[in-house]
């Protein structure tokens, strides 16, 4: 597959399966400025080729902070950016995140092209426009919906990546899987030994990537303001954002939501929505992405003062995406916080006891 188009109101958008070369950048260069996440430009020898219009960002959750990127648009200003000038971004969430925002802000919204450099953001963030920075203490509380106008996947920036990353993306991949049907799942779950052990081969990689996007296209392309069927794609989300949250982001992102998808199953198992046979398989391949037992020192009162802040709940209500089997995800609100205390207490008590079981 060499491109496909993701439809959008702000007019459609391609996904290129590309091969990143010097040629391709003298061939973008004219009128073009590029935020680079820091790190890709040392190590990417190509990418390093590039050295006019350049703005190298620290890929970290300071960098998303609102008086940051005012220090970023004030040094494209000065490079005498215009408005028919196209931002490229090169790098993982945080740099899609800043360039996104800038783009749509500034000349009341100027293009911009992606090339994302990290399994999370090739296989998942890439497309559906969203675009999420910090402000003060508030994590991605100010953001839109402005999506690039061209995406270039490419493979070979993943080379770099260390296993932890890889099972990061690996873990945001697994929630598109299952939100999809029992045939994905098998495809995804068949290929996930070599993949945790690095040793994959790079067309089975591409092969998940871009299953990934298409299962999300299908989602955004129907609700691309996320406000209807799109909110099941939050299916492990509103409880890997409270991980992720609680241990100061130490387990990044993707690996956060491999833990959400084992509590939000264990939800669904309490409420007889799915049986032990399907709770136990997905939580032994959950186990090959992250340690279920490293959340067992968590503090469960803690924990649910995290959770009611979660911007996506209704009211007074706990929002969670729980399951009815493969492909059958749903919303369940929860109106009282003691019936939802007894259940987080009840995972954690689960957790500390857990041990990794073969099927």
């Amino acid at each position: 597959m060499k491109k496909f188009l993701i439809k959008s109101s702000f007019g459609s958008y391609e996904v290129n399966n590309s091969r990143l070369s010097k040629n391709f950048f003298f061939k973008n260069s004219k009128n073009v400025f590029y935020l680079i996440d820091r790190n890709v430009y040392s190590k990417n020898k190509i990418i390093n080729q590039i050295k006019k219009n350049i703005i190298l960002i620290k890929s970290d959750e300071n960098s998303k902070n609102y008086l940051k990127i005012s220090d970023i648009i004030q040094k494209i200003l000065k490079k005498k950016i215009k408005r028919d000038s196209v931002i490229f971004a090169i790098g993982g969430g945080v740099v899609q995140d800043i360039s996104g925002f800038i783009a749509s802000i500034l000349f009341r919204g100027i293009k911009w092209n992606f090339i994302p450099t990290t399994i999370l953001a090739q296989c998942d963030s890439c497309i559906g426009g969203k675009t999420s920075i910090n402000f003060d203490k508030y994590k991605n509380q100010l953001g839109n919906f402005y999506p690039p106008k061209k995406i270039f996947l490419d493979t070979n920036l993943l080379d770099t990546l260390k296993v932890r990353d890889i099972k990061s993306g690996l873990g945001e991949m697994a929630h598109y899987y299952l939100v999809s049907n029992l045939n994905d799942w098998n495809f995804f779950k068949k290929n996930l030994e070599n993949l945790v052990q690095k040793n994959s081969n790079k067309n089975i990689m591409r092969s998940l990537i871009f299953k990934s996007l298409k299962i999300k296209k299908k989602f955004i392309e129907k609700d691309e303001f996320d406000k209807g069927p799109r909110l099941i794609l939050n299916y492990g989300h509103t409880f890997g954002h409270a991980i992720e949250k609680i241990t100061n982001y130490k387990i990044p992102h993707g690996m956060a939501v491999a833990h959400g998808i084992n509590m939000s199953n264990f939800f669904s198992l309490q409420y007889k929505f799915i049986n032990k046979k399907m709770f136990k398989e997905i939580e032994y391949q959950m186990g090959k992405i992250v340690d279920l037992s490293e959340l067992k020192k968590i503090n469960a009162m803690h924990f649910l003062e995290i959770i009611k802040k979660d911007k996506k709940n209704k009211k007074n209500q706990i929002r969670l995406i729980l399951t009815k089997g493969f492909g059958k995800m749903f919303i369940k609100n929860f109106n009282k916080d003691l019936k939802f205390f007894f259940l987080l207490k009840k995972y954690f008590v689960y957790i500390t006891n857990f041990k990794m079981e073969s099927l």
